[in-house]
């Protein structure tokens, strides 16, 4: 029985966790992103992943689902570093973080923005990290999305550390 309690609960909390990922992409008209270290901290999983437009997520979700090396993620190693991070990126233009994954994603869905933040747990070791990420909008991400990027990941943060890894 404790097996199965366990396994209700895990599957509850992602697709709590996903319910709340869609909530913060419809809430900012972006894609959202969550993903958790693995306990030896080498490889990002994503948790939870949304697009508000069904064509994209489904086009960009294999990608962006992908497990990753820390080694290799790319626009992620600053924020598994433990900084927030903002990229702005003018048309036609990669970062120079960008990993040959999401470089080829990027071609077909041009990156215009990119937000990320570290997920700490409460006593201050570090979990993953939430983005988001702006597809087709020309801005940069603001003081008032990265306040509300960090709220996010401080609430999100106790339930991701309950998230057990395959």
């Amino acid at each position: 029985m404790l097996g199965q309690v366990d396994r209700i609960v895990q599957e509850r909390l992602r697709h709590l966790l996903q319910e709340l990922v869609e909530r913060l992409s419809l809430a900012t008209s972006e894609a959202v992103s969550l993903r958790r270290l693995t306990q030896d901290g080498r490889t990002l999983l994503t948790v939870a992943w949304y697009h508000p437009d069904p064509e994209v997520r489904e086009a960009t979700g294999r990608v962006v689902s992908a497990p990753g090396s820390v080694e290799d993620s790319g626009m992620w190693r600053p924020v598994v570093g433990g900084r927030v991070v903002r990229y702005h990126m003018p048309a036609g233009s990669l970062p120079e973080q960008a990993s040959a994954a999401q470089a080829v994603l990027l071609a077909r869905y041009p990156l215009r923005a990119i937000m990320g933040a570290p997920v700490r747990a409460e006593d201050g070791v570090l979990l993953g990290g939430v983005a988001l990420i702006r597809f087709a909008r020309d801005a940069p991400f603001s003081d008032a999305d990265e306040r509300i990027l960090i709220a996010f990941a401080h609430q999100v943060s106790r339930l991701l550390a309950l998230v057990e890894l395959d």
